[in-house]
């Protein structure tokens, strides 16, 4: 149906077939002005949810786009939807990303040569795959919460499967690409993902593991190092990177720590201009309520204002100021608040004694703190928002330091680190560190957190005494006077993270007859260094 009204005053051409190198041809709808005096800039959103969804989750519609005087594309990727060829995640972007844009500037007519992309998740990280492979036409990305590495941060933390992301996510994949019944199958087991993700062993539930649509999420779980992700993630090819982007990010999405990277690494890789936006948010939808807590209305900035401003200065040469403007964008939670300028921090260190306090003076006694961790009944997870955990940290297999009543603000921007001095009886286990925000009525809201696998932090120190270091993803966030701070220390955030067997084998190949309880020592001497603002 080509240049039918779609909305008033923009056209739309549904299902158009774009061929790619290898002869398959993709499906693309294109919307369109209605009224256009001069050619116009291209925007490309590719993604595997279907063209009508258009992420319209997190933007608003094509349509509001194409009404700001651009040509805009929403492409279903390859085996999705219409389009042709097999799906697999991420395998076939890079080539089909550059395709599109070569295909876009040389074929849609009254085109200005110039393609910036956008979207959210999926439809960011192809961002990132296509700007490596530098297609002529290509000028500006703008992807949210996406990362360029697709381990540490996206599949795994800290060495540890993100187990309830990385299931769920690949029901919802499979099941857009499968055909019946498997279609049906698939769409049944979603209805029902909490008790799976409770009952379910990773590799023990066959819609995925025995059948050729999930072969991806067989791959995903056998690749544990980072280097069996260079195939598919860009990161492994950003010294190719040499464009300018607008990086938007949430405190509370689950990406957010390869968000903070993968700015830093392109800051590190160009001299193109990188921004940073992130809002107090999770991965969607992007509004003031998060979790328990409400962060005003200044936490519902538009994105797509701060896109389409992105957007015109490079696409349409329009000088708004905004590459000018190098300063990045941080709310800061708590004082519910958009930070406009770089603030300085100085690392404040708290330790973790053994009377359970959290002081900034170093303790003097040696004996450690003890809990047990028993993987058939792990300390559970809320979901990962400002949401209280008091519950979880009044269990037996958690530990929780606590702060002074706070006199004055507090304030902390960046990467916290936990330095655990620890012990273990187990071949192996996980660390999982929270830093709470504690109110006056004893509400312990989640801040930030950091996982980290005995193992991949370094050589086990089995019966001995060893410190791990344990990043936890960046924050900006203010603890008020009459709060205190909170830290917990335990071994599991299950379904968050897979459940650890505390077995030298991984969770997702041992069996319950090999399961075992361990002992866990926490030492005085942990210690966690705060970045506060200055």
């Amino acid at each position: 149906m080509a240049g039918a009204v779609f909305f008033p005053g923009v056209t739309i051409e549904r299902e158009v077939f774009i061929p790619m190198g290898d002869g398959v041809s993709l499906c693309a709808d294109i919307y369109r002005p209605a009224e256009r005096g001069t050619n116009l800039p291209i925007l490309l959103m590719r993604l595997p949810y279907g063209r009508d969804i258009a992420s319209t989750v997190a933007y608003r519609h094509p349509s509001w786009y194409a009404l700001q005087g651009y040509i805009v594309v929403i492409q279903e990727v390859r085996g999705c939807g219409r389009s042709g060829g097999q799906f697999y995640p991420f395998r076939s972007e890079y080539t089909d990303g550059k395709d599109t844009i070569d295909w876009c500037v040389r074929s849609i007519p009254e085109n200005n040569g110039r393609v910036g992309m956008y979207g959210f998740s999926y439809q960011g990280v192809n961002q990132f795959q296509a700007a490596v492979m530098a297609p002529e036409g290509l000028v500006t990305i703008c992807p949210g919460m996406a990362s360029a590495d697709l381990f540490d941060g996206w599949f795994y933390w800290g060495g540890a499967l993100c187990w309830e992301f990385v299931f769920t996510w690949a029901l919802q994949l499979a099941q857009i690409a499968a055909t019946e019944p498997l279609k049906t199958e698939l769409f049944q087991a979603q209805q029902n993902i909490p008790y799976l993700l409770r009952s379910v062993s990773p590799r023990n539930f066959p819609l995925l593991t025995t059948t050729a649509i999930g072969q991806f999420y067989v791959d995903w779980l056998n690749a544990r190092k980072q280097e069996d992700w260079q195939a598919l993630h860009p990161l492994a090819h950003f010294d190719r990177f040499d464009l300018p982007a607008l990086h938007i990010g949430g405190w509370y999405d689950p990406f957010i720590t390869g968000i903070w990277q993968t700015y830093q690494r392109a800051c590190a890789v160009t001299s193109q201009p990188q921004k940073l936006i992130v809002g107090p948010w999770k991965h969607f939808p992007w509004r003031q309520r998060v979790g328990e807590l409400d962060f005003g209305s200044a936490a519902n900035r538009s994105v797509d204002e701060m896109q389409i401003d992105w957007f015109n200065f490079w696409l349409k040469d329009i000088d708004n100021g905004i590459a000018k403007n190098k300063t990045n964008l941080f709310f800061l939670m708590g004082e519910n608040t958009w930070i406009t300028t770089e603030p300085s921090t100085s690392i404040v260190v708290y330790y973790l004694n053994s009377d359970r306090s959290l002081t900034t003076v170093k303790p003097t006694s040696p004996h450690p703190n003890i809990y047990v961790y028993e993987p058939w009944n792990p300390t559970p997870s809320t979901d990962y928002a400002p949401v209280n955990q008091k519950n979880i940290n009044d269990r037996w297999d958690c530990l929780t330091f606590y702060s002074g009543v706070l006199e004055r603000e507090l304030s902390i921007g960046g990467v916290a680190e936990c330095w655990l001095e620890a012990r273990t009886n187990a071949p192996d286990t996980d660390w999982v560190v929270k830093l709470l925000d504690v109110y006056s009525d004893d509400r312990e809201i989640l801040v930030t957190m950091g996982v980290l696998r005995a193992s991949y932090g370094g050589k086990l120190p089995s019966q001995d005494q060893g410190c791990y270091r344990i990043p936890l993803r960046p924050t900006y966030h203010c603890f008020k006077p009459g709060h205190r701070l909170g830290v917990t220390v335990s071994s599991a955030a299950f379904p968050l993270i897979e459940r650890h067997s505390n077995t030298a084998s991984q969770p997702s190949t041992s069996v319950l007859s090999e399961w075992q309880a361990s002992t866990q020592m926490i030492f005085p001497q942990s210690r966690l260094h705060l970045p506060v603002l200055v």
